[in-house]
């Protein structure tokens, strides 16, 4: 170990430290860039007004990739008797993410992310409501829900024995409602969008390709101090020779 901490040595690991040090910056430094990108994107798309169900959802329609993480608005009046409970919906942090159907003016339901729990259970609003929430497409190749309502994914699909009227093919993530919930549940964050989870990937890549620059300087610091410990090597080698062969021609 002694070896390794010569002048020369010392040296290169001071400079390859400092400039580990500068990439691993940069390195965060596009990381939080990134994050911006994510954060200023996801903002924009939830800052435009919201339009209602209809006009970009029909009752038996396909949700389209432009109505997918739009703001909607729907009124109609909760099935409580239908409702049922998400175990991994993403956003709901590992809790019950709480789904009850939505009938619309024209006879069909919307499933209606009203929030989240620690427990399978949540009492509906009764009577109308307007809801205001941001419109996603369903999840695929969902289990039916169980004896107690719960299931492991929300999908549309799958829940069409379970609910009386005919569902629309997305579901809204409640943002809002009037009037408003009681009891309140914890909001369920909305995904990103195709287009905003890859805004801003030049400066992941560019975070990740600096970190790949500190270990390679790291890689050539050892590799150098190698080379300089056996260097050191061959010249002690060498030095202790001299006298063995100054004796030998004496």
């Amino acid at each position: 170990m002694q070896r390794f901490l010569n002048r020369k040595a010392l040296e290169l690991a001071l400079v390859g430290l400092a400039l580990m040090a500068v990439m691993v910056a940069l390195g965060l430094w596009q990381l939080s860039v990134y994050d911006d990108h994510q954060d200023s994107d996801a903002q924009a798309a939830l800052s435009r007004p919201a339009v209602p169900l209809d006009s970009l959802l029909g009752p038996d329609a396909a949700l389209t990739a432009d109505g997918a993480g739009r703001p909607v608005t729907v009124s109609g009046r909760y099935l409580a008797n239908d409702q049922v409970y998400v175990r991994k919906l993403a956003g709901s942090s590992r809790r019950y993410a709480v789904v009850t159907p939505l009938v619309t003016a024209n006879g069909s339901a919307v499933l209606v992310v009203r929030g989240s729990r620690d427990m399978p259970s949540a009492r509906a609003p009764v009577g109308p409501v307007t809801v205001t929430g941001i419109l996603e497409p369903s999840g695929e190749n969902a289990p039916e829900p169980d004896a107690s309502g719960v299931t492991d994914g929300l999908s549309v699909s799958s829940l069409v024995n379970a609910v009386g009227p005919d569902l629309y093919s997305g579901y809204v993530l409640l943002q809002a409602s009037n009037p408003q919930q009681s009891p309140r549940l914890a909001p369920v964050t909305p995904p990103l969008s195709d287009p905003a989870r890859w805004s801003g990937i030049r400066n992941l890549l560019y975070a990740c390709q600096w970190w790949v620059f500190a270990l390679f300087v790291a890689f050539m610091w050892w590799r150098m101090t190698q080379d300089l410990v056996a260097e050191d090597d061959r010249e002690s080698s060498g030095l202790a020779s001299e006298p063995i062969d100054g004796a030998r021609s004496g």
